[in-house]
């Protein structure tokens, strides 16, 4: 049952910020109800006192090898009709990618190249998330040069 539970994580926490109020209510319930069963403490005192920002931090704090199976969770998410749920996938995935740039630059690749597929998405605000996130994962395929770090983030969220 614990395993179940632990590869639910990202999916009830991307709801959480699902544009449909009863979904999301209904996710922070499941997932505090989760915390509960794996005994995290961290992440029901931050479900309880609503500091969602801080939720991807703790799943990640609570199990640091599972950042690139939390990455691969969230690609679907990459592609929601939501733009609150894309914008959490990539903040999570932004996250959750950090230790894979020591670890796998081939994984890294993969989840740089699956986030620069939003790169003309309809929403700016993730044009300019995705472009940091992209630049801050140090990405194979464009590494701009030291100067050209903010001529590149502007070009890519125009």
């Amino acid at each position: 049952m614990k395993n179940y539970a632990q590869r639910v994580l990202v999916r009830l926490f991307f709801r959480m910020s699902d544009q449909t109020d009863s979904i999301a209510k209904a996710s922070g319930e499941a997932l505090l109800a989760v915390a509960e069963l794996l005994k995290w403490r961290q992440l029901k005192h931050l479900l309880q006192t609503q500091q969602t920002w801080r939720i991807g931090e703790c799943l990640l704090a609570q199990d640091r090898s599972r950042a690139e199976e939390y990455c691969h969770q969230s690609l679907p998410y990459l592609k929601d009709a939501q733009a609150t749920l894309r914008e959490a996938a990539v903040r999570f995935i932004g996250l959750a990618a950090r230790p894979l740039r020591d670890q796998s630059r081939e994984k890294l690749s993969e989840i740089c190249s699956a986030l620069q597929t939003l790169e003309k998405d309809s929403d700016p605000s993730i044009r300019s998330l995705i472009a940091q996130t992209v630049l801050l994962l140090g990405s194979p395929r464009e590494q701009p040069r030291s100067g050209r770090t903010l001529r590149a983030l502007c070009c890519w969220c125009c």
